[in-house]
């Protein structure tokens, strides 16, 4: 029987991140008709919010920085690091295909991207493993380009901006980790910058200076624009219509009204993760978890794996997640990474015993893999005096620039507890003092001999890069030995789910018993990771999204012709 239509179109795209945007382009590109819906009232999703960072191996920029790469090497690397727990079909697609995507990308497209040079891959010490290169910044955009459409980007973490006024790329928030002469000179250039766009953010009432995820976004986004593509905000897909065994189309709910969007190619679902559906997080993830810790997009609530997993789709890796250490700051929806602030010398994390229990500024996907490990939460972040004058910690500014005495009473009375002793201190945080002490003496210790011979950290480069290379004989170790003395609560966050539904090397959907189900791609995070359980370095997300949104394009639209 003949399906009635309110609309169709060739390939139907739900979600607006980069895995969306990206398989729309392509799409388009290979001559197809695409729609776009997007649930929330602004486009891009987690990746607006995100460092807009895309891991490549043996990228372009690789070379320019002086640093060799190959696919063999990349391929070591992703086994190494994966365990054998991903197919090697799909690491391997990935690894050829990434490089094909971002080619594609900077030719046909807006998108652009620099090889950071020290941004270090996660674990750069295994076979394969490489000292910077391979993660890349989306080169900062301007928005006016977009001009009205600019209101459609969602604006970023109020993490990622600088005293709430602008934002920074990858490399740049390295710059900043420490006060030096570059870093007041950077700071005074942006300002100044900043001071000269004052007609655009009138005009647009915003920053019209996107780095990070809004460049990537804003990229996409225009490149978007330019084909034609339309992007429906407030467009909701409620469930997959299947005929004869094949997806042919999608519910959606749009200004209060039901409509049926038939796809003659295909629907492809990149619409997140479940990050903020505390039910599915309940029933797959550990123990305890809560929506509130996550920093990923309030809209993601698990719709397109559910609407997947009603037509037979299987899923994997529901229990993992792109863990990170998180804090929780009055007055603001979305959880704080302590991406940074963990690696930099004179911190340690505790337990409710008192104890240390993992290398802190290890990747801080094992940082909470720790957490869950040790299963002896509430967890703390701990520091003295020195550390609290010299580095920010979360939404507060070092101390050199905002002391104690000119800190919001918000962030001094529900964020961040002071005392004057380590013992004072744990008694407001519920830890036994003897045992804080200890663990604090021990650290101290260690500190002043450059070597934590507990947990090993600042061993890798990785954990070095957001060191404080001031710091001798270790730039991640520093005692805590001067008083006042802090704690403020540590979660085990996320930014993002990492479960979803299973797919072969091609994006294309498949079932418990291995076979694709027709007209059906997911990527993103409404995918099982590629990437496994573990991250190989910044922009482990992004990239695979990014490319596996382009092959899901690819493979609905094959026998289309390429527009000209």
């Amino acid at each position: 029987m003949a399906q009635s239509w309110d609309r169709e179109v060739d390939f139907l795209v739900v979600g607006s991140g980069a895995a969306g945007m990206s398989a729309a382009i392509r799409a388009h590109d290979l001559g197809a008709e695409v729609l776009v819906l997007e649930k929330g009232s602004s486009c891009g999703g987690s990746t607006a919010m995100s460092g807009g960072v895309c891991w490549v191996a043996n990228n372009p920029g690789m070379a320019a920085c002086g640093i060799a790469d190959s696919d063999e090497e990349g391929l070591k690397y992703l086994k190494a690091i994966t365990k054998g727990e991903v197919e090697e079909e799909r690491l391997e697609a990935y690894l050829r295909e990434s490089l094909r995507v971002v080619g594609y990308f900077e030719e046909h497209t807006h998108v652009r991207f620099d090889a950071i040079e020290r941004y270090t891959d996660y674990y750069p010490e295994v076979e394969g493993g490489k000292p910077g290169g391979r993660s890349m910044d989306s080169r900062p955009f301007n928005g006016a380009l977009l001009e009205e459409t600019l209101a459609e980007v969602r604006v970023p973490h109020p993490q990622s901006q600088i005293m709430g006024r602008f934002g920074i790329t990858a490399a740049q928030a390295h710059t900043f980790l420490i006060n030096t002469w570059r870093t007041k000179f950077l700071m005074l250039w942006l300002f100044f910058q900043f001071a000269l766009r004052w007609r655009a953010r009138r005009r647009y009432g915003r920053d019209t200076y996107l780095t990070a995820g809004n460049a990537l976004v804003g990229r996409l986004r225009l490149s978007l624009k330019d084909r034609g593509v339309p992007l429906w905000l407030e467009a909701s897909a409620t469930g997959l219509i299947v005929e004869g065994g094949r997806v042919v189309g999608a519910e959606v709910e749009r200004g209060g009204q039901r409509e049926r969007i038939g796809a003659r190619r295909g629907v492809l679902l990149s619409a997140g993760g479940f990050e903020r559906n505390l039910e599915m997080r309940r029933k797959w993830q550990p123990s305890p978890i809560e929506v509130t810790w996550s920093a990923a997009s309030l809209d993601n609530v698990g719709d397109g794996i559910r609407m997947g997993m009603e037509v037979g789709g299987a899923v994997d890796l529901m229990d993992e997640a792109w863990w990170t250490p998180t804090t929780m700051v009055p007055k603001h929806q979305l959880a704080w990474v302590l991406v940074v602030e963990k690696n930099l010398p004179g911190s340690i994390f505790v337990n409710r015993l008192g104890a240390r229990f993992t290398n802190e500024a290890a990747p801080y996907i094992d940082v909470v893999h720790g957490m869950y490990g040790d299963g002896q939460g509430p967890f703390w972040m701990i520091f003295g005096a020195d550390f609290r004058h010299k580095y920010p910690c979360g939404p507060v500014a070092p101390g050199y620039a905002v002391p104690d005495s000119r800190t919001p009473r918000k962030f001094t009375n529900d964020f961040m507890r002071r005392s004057g002793s380590l013992e004072e201190l744990a008694g407001k945080i519920g830890v036994e003092a003897g045992a804080l002490r200890a663990t604090v003496e021990r650290f101290n210790a260690q500190a002043r001999s450059g070597r934590d011979e507990d947990f090993g950290r600042g061993e890798s480069m990785a954990d070095r890069y957001y060191g404080d290379p001031r710091v001798s004989p270790n730039p991640c170790l520093a005692p805590i030995d001067r008083g006042p003395f802090y704690a403020i609560e540590v979660f085990q966050g996320d930014l993002g789910t990492k479960g979803g539904l299973k797919t072969d090397a091609g994006a294309r959907v498949l079932d418990e018993a291995g076979a694709v189900i027709e007209g059906l791609y997911a990527a993103g995070n409404c995918s099982s990771a590629v990437m496994g359980r573990t991250y190989p370095g910044a922009g482990g997300t992004i990239g695979p999204a990014l490319t596996f949104g382009f092959l899901a394009a690819e493979g609905a639209c094959a026998d289309l012709g390429e527009r000209p």
